[in-house]
């Protein structure tokens, strides 16, 4: 049963600020200030927030200053606990970037190719045409040809107790491809479930460790964990309206979604996403990120580099979903699952991060989200 439609007032819980002279060209060709941008940016979110489509929180920085940070509507609608700014929520497939960043810093320290194949990282990976076909240059881009590991039933009878990642190996690993690899892109969490495996494997820590020695520490994430019970005050995910299988994040079919795998973290959940953070540390990782603080100036550049024509309409780099909108770099990832909508947008040639996060699975994130990009590039809105 869904959870009741709850009347969401609005929180402005920080001060918006415009920092520097910065302005981007709007439609017409003139140029927007900051101020300009950050005041069409809050009243989509309001306006989102009134039609209850959007409940969650916006920031919007410019070369690390924040020029807009609001929360909007309610991290828990049974205590009527407010979003704040720094509301912990739950990540999805935002994490995936992680994930790449930790594949790439191994690779850049040699200790992996990205023409390496399943089989030559993982030996004891079951015997199938992936295991010998397959590159980590093929799961970082989404075009190994591996079946989504969401989209088999067993996995969902399974995941409870899953205890380590290569217990999911049976359900996938000998099927069949379903295309040659490297000729087709197509969206599968099974590709960064291997990868995770190859990041234990590799460094020879669990794969949360792997993460926080090469990401979370070296971009000062301390608000960000895949143990999400670590943060009672995280905002509780609600669905808008009917589940739908979107093939991108392996949605859960009930009202409110608390189930412990989604909830607290899981062995199968991490590499593929899951975890919990905050606007604010996702701000750090993109900064970090194009900062090259967390690999090198040659490593980021191939990791940010838009490769695999995909089917969101952009190119998918190492891990990460890239775009060009009237010339303009866009490069971020996508997070959502029933109760869940976010988006981590970077500008490498602008300066802006945005990050999106929601505890509500309606529109109000993408239409934020694409008001932002339209903004920054002065393309014209899409109808």
């Amino acid at each position: 049963m869904l959870a009741p439609r709850i009347k969401v007032w609005l929180l402005l819980a920080a001060t918006s600020t415009a920092v520097g002279p910065v302005c981007v060209a709007n439609k017409h060709g003139a140029r927007t200030t900051d101020a300009e941008l950050v005041a069409n940016v809050d009243s989509i979110a309001e306006r989102m927030a009134r039609e209850e489509a959007f409940s969650g929180v916006v920031l919007l920085s410019w070369h690390g200053q924040p020029l807009l940070r609001r929360a909007f509507g309610l991290a828990d609608r049974t205590t009527r606990q407010l979003n704040k700014v720094d509301t912990p929520f739950e990540l999805a497939s935002v994490g995936k970037m992680f994930t790449a960043v930790v594949v790439a810093r191994l690779a850049q320290e040699s200790q992996l190719s990205f023409d390496d194949t399943i089989g030559a990282l993982l030996p004891e990976f079951p015997a199938g045409p992936a295991r010998s076909q397959v590159t980590v240059r093929h799961l970082l881009t989404m075009s190994s040809g591996i079946p989504e590991v969401f989209r088999i039933s067993a996995f969902w009878t399974a995941l409870p107790r899953i205890k380590t990642l290569s217990d999911l190996w049976p359900l996938f690993a000998s099927n069949p491809v379903e295309f040659v690899p490297g000729t087709r892109w197509a969206y599968s969490n099974s590709n960064f479930l291997v990868l995770g495996s190859i990041v234990e494997r590799v460094a020879r820590v669990p794969f949360a460790a792997a993460v926080e020695r090469y990401v979370f520490r070296p971009a000062g994430m301390t608000h960000t964990s895949y143990n999400s019970c670590a943060f009672p005050e995280r905002a509780r995910p609600y669905p808008h309206g009917p589940a739908k299988d979107s093939g991108r994040a392996g949605e859960r079919r009930s009202g409110l979604v608390n189930d412990t795998a989604v909830t607290c973290g899981s062995a199968a959940g991490a590499p593929m996403g899951g975890g919990v953070s905050t606007a604010d540390d996702l701000e750090r990782f993109a900064e970090a990120l194009m900062n090259r603080q967390l690999l090198s100036r040659d490593m980021t550049q191939r990791v940010l580099t838009g490769r695999v024509p995909t089917g969101y309409g952009g190119r998918d780099g190492y891990g990460f979903e890239t775009r060009v909108l009237n010339g303009i770099r866009i490069i971020g990832h996508v997070g959502g699952f029933t109760g869940v909508s976010n988006q981590v947008d970077f500008y490498p040639d602008r300066g802006y991060v945005l990050v999106v996060l929601s505890n509500s699975d309606g529109k109000g994130t993408q239409e934020i989200v694409n008001r932002v990009r339209v903004l920054i590039s002065g393309a014209v809105a899409q109808r």
